[in-house]
């Protein structure tokens, strides 16, 4: 009797399993001797009730994405949308080719950072993928004015300068000076915390001592660089020869010489092609220094606008001021040169 009931409860469990492909749905199956169980989707048979529960086999969604082209400026942002077909949601995971270019979220927020052209994946937990082509664009940067402060930060007038630049929601560059700096960290800090970008200008800016050889020069500019690490975590990459890359203290040779080996290190020079002219003369007016900011400019590209923010340059957070209502008025707008996507400018002799 015993062997009759187990012979049937095998060829029960034999038509089960053979009536639900488990395999091929990638689902598992699983046999216990005595309870005699089989599980696929959601079909059991228990040996002791001998109850057969049938329901809907399951169908993994596939996935695509509502837009699989997408163009957009540096540091703009758009989150992308997916479409899944019928069936059960699965976790998606969002990768991107090239993060230098854009970068995209757990959510599948994308942010634009430097123009060229990436791929965006998502897939699903199960094997759905889908992929949109990210294109970012250059802006126009003939439109734009790039404000760079050099020598400071000044302990008098750069918090002075900051505070002017945030009530305006303006982004700068500041080349800093290590000297300058070192001691008054919290600056370099705040400037971090306001979005500036922080670039190089030595740590002495004594002309005499740091174009003396490249050694001497490179000592001077990689104890800056390293101050500005430790101060605030912020790696530098663009950096201004004091006096400029054409001065009577920076031969050809030793120009060639240092740009050859800073560029390898990844560094961009910067000078610039406007200015108020606050270098020439302490005494200069501060309409005298605004109308400087506002005629000098030469050349056909982006406003690279130079100025001071050491304590003898008093006058720059007013003129910074009125520069920013001047340029806007001509439909302008400001950026630092972490959003600089033009040629290394950098005078030659």
């Amino acid at each position: 009797m015993i062997r009759k009931l187990l012979a049937s409860i095998t060829v029960l469990i034999l038509a089960v399993i053979s009536a639900c492909p488990v395999a091929a749905r990638g689902e598992t199956a699983i046999v216990s001797k005595g309870a005699a169980v089989v599980s696929s989707g959601s079909s059991i048979v228990s040996s002791g009730s001998s109850i057969v529960s049938s329901g809907p086999s399951i169908v993994y969604a596939k996935i695509s994405l509502k837009k699989s082209k997408i163009s957009l400026y540096p540091y703009q942002t758009l989150r992308l949308s997916v479409k899944c077909g019928k069936g059960r949601k699965s976790k998606l995971t969002w990768t991107v080719a090239d993060k230098k270019i854009a970068r995209v979220s757990a959510k599948g927020n994308v942010r634009a950072l430097y123009p060229g052209t990436t791929k965006i994946t998502v897939k699903s937990a199960h094997g759905g993928t889908a992929t949109a082509t990210v294109t970012v664009r250059t802006p126009d940067m003939k439109k734009t004015v790039y404000l760079t402060f050099d020598d400071g930060p000044g302990s008098r007038v750069t918090p002075k300068l900051l505070k002017v630049l945030r009530d305006s929601g303006v982004k700068a560059t500041f080349f800093i000076v290590g000297s300058m700096a070192k001691g008054h960290e919290d600056l370099l800090r705040q400037m971090v915390a306001d979005g500036h970008t922080l670039a190089i200008h030595t740590y002495t800016h004594d002309f005499k001592k740091i174009y003396s050889s490249k050694s001497a020069y490179l000592s001077d500019f990689y104890k800056t660089k390293k101050l500005i690490e430790d101060a605030t975590g912020v790696s530098p990459k663009y950096f201004r020869f004091p006096g400029g890359g054409n001065n009577h203290y920076l031969s050809s040779s030793l120009r060639s010489q240092l740009l050859k080996a800073l560029h390898k290190e990844g560094f961009t020079a910067i000078d610039w092609n406007a200015g108020t002219s606050d270098a020439a003369s302490t005494y200069y007016s501060e309409s005298t220094l605004i109308r400087n900011g506002k005629t000098s400019h030469w050349g056909k590209g982006p406003i690279i606008l130079l100025q001071h923010d050491s304590n003898a340059k008093y006058h720059t957070p007013a003129v910074t001021k009125a520069l920013i209502q001047y340029y806007r008025s001509k439909g302008y707008t400001f950026a630092n040169l972490d959003h600089y996507y033009g040629p290394e400018l950098c005078f030659k002799k």
